[in-house]
């Protein structure tokens, strides 16, 4: 039997340990200024190549909800490593505003994957919904400068972690078994891909 190895897993774990690493400084579990050279090439590594690279394989598999989660945000870490390298140099200035519209646009992009996700089974709607309450609360932390929204965006950008973790456990651990061990809540009766 010809089959394609599904790159899901490999996705949903690389935006969950990505997530998780950059949102423990918005919750507020680190100082912003205790490493920050170890942000960029975090991001672009595992947030941007990694990630574009399960994109491109989760399209050539036909999933079009991971492709376009995985490809577009693969060009979000690029940005957001690229754009935390030159604060850190100081070569950019920190623009509130600016960065609360750039969440705000984010937040809606994933709020349409969130509408399409929701045909895909309770675990991936979720991600996504969790991903997009946390864009919507950096937005208001961008617009407003108030912290307690940004430790909150920091918080729900370490639970959708921790979901994307069940999420490429399940994608791993039911192919391997040929059975759903790790149900993912798929509205057709758990599929074992």
């Amino acid at each position: 039997m010809n089959r394609t190895a599904n790159f899901s897993a490999l996705g949903y774990g690389a935006f969950a340990v990505t997530l998780w690493l950059t949102s423990m400084t918005p919750a507020d579990w680190f100082s912003p200024t205790l490493n920050p050279s170890a942000l960029p090439p975090l991001a672009i590594v595992l947030g941007g190549c990694v990630l574009a690279i399960a994109g491109i394989l989760a399209s050539l598999r036909g999933s079009t909800l991971d492709s376009v989660l995985f490809l577009g945000f693969a060009a979000y870490w690029w940005v957001a490593g690229l754009v935390a390298d030159k604060l850190a140099g100081g070569a950019v200035p920190d623009s509130p505003g600016w960065l609360g519209w750039y969440y705000i646009v984010w937040a809606f992009l994933v709020f349409c994957i969130w509408i399409a996700a929701c045909k895909d089974g309770v675990a991936r709607m979720l991600f996504t919904l969790g991903l997009w309450l946390s864009l919507l609360a950096y937005a208001l932390a961008g617009w407003t400068d108030i912290d307690a929204v940004t430790i909150i965006g920091g918080y729900l950008g370490l639970v959708t972690a921790v979901v994307g973790i069940y999420i490429a456990a399940a994608e791993m651990i039911n192919e391997t078994h040929g059975h759903v061990v790790l149900p993912l809540g798929d509205s057709t009766g758990d599929r074992v891909p």
